[in-house]
Order: C-alpha cells, then structure tokens, then sequence
C-alpha cells in the first residue's frame, strides 16, 4: 500500500481530479526543462512531461532517460522526484491491482501518441 501511495497523487479512488503540476527536468547542461501538465497521478504527471520533452530537440540527448523527474503539484504543497527508469520498468510491468492494471494500460496509451 505504501508503494502504490508514492504512485500516486494523493487520490483515494480512481478517477480523481485531475490537479495541476509542474514536471521538470534537469539535462546534462544543467538546463532546466519544464511542462504544466494536469495529472490523476504522478506516474501520469512523469509519462505526459515525457510525451512533450521527447518531442523537443534538445531530448534527443540520453541523459531523459537515465535522469529523474521533479514533480511538483500546485493543489498542494508536494514535490516528488520520479527516476525515469523505475517509470519505464512500472509501465512494462504486467498484473497488479485492477486499479494499478487501468491506470497502466492508460499510461501506455498516453507514451505511445
């Protein structure tokens, strides 16, 4: 249960209102890159930020995907940092809850477009 409250934005039940956040991340120039996104989750947070950063020229350099995501969520005063990696093996993960196998399957969607 822990595990899946670090997943998640604080939400009880899916769906939850989707809350503002602000995704950033950090490239080997020291350059700070950040997308506003409006998220269910933190997972959902990290993949639709990662959506817009690989769609940018500069995302093209390895280290999006070796780095860490800083989540900060403006409906609360939360910050959470997402490694990349561990948001990419989670998506590759089969089973789960319910819960966890929905929100996955959307996740998956979202990457993929």
């Amino acid at each position: 249960m822990a595990n899946k409250k670090r997943n998640m934005i604080a939400c009880p039940q899916m769906p939850c209102r989707p809350k503002k956040c602000v995704v950033t991340f950090r490239d080997t120039s020291g350059v700070d890159h950040a997308a506003v996104v409006n998220a269910e989750s933190l997972y959902e947070a990290a993949v639709v930020a990662l959506r817009q950063f690989r769609r940018a020229d500069w995302s093209r350099e390895g280290s999006l995907d070796l780095g860490s995501l800083r989540i900060e969520v403006w409906d609360q005063p939360t910050l959470y940092r997402v490694e990349v990696g561990k948001l990419e093996a989670w998506l590759k993960r089969s089973g789960g809850s319910p819960r966890e196998v929905v929100l996955r399957n959307k996740l998956l969607e979202l990457i993929r477009t």
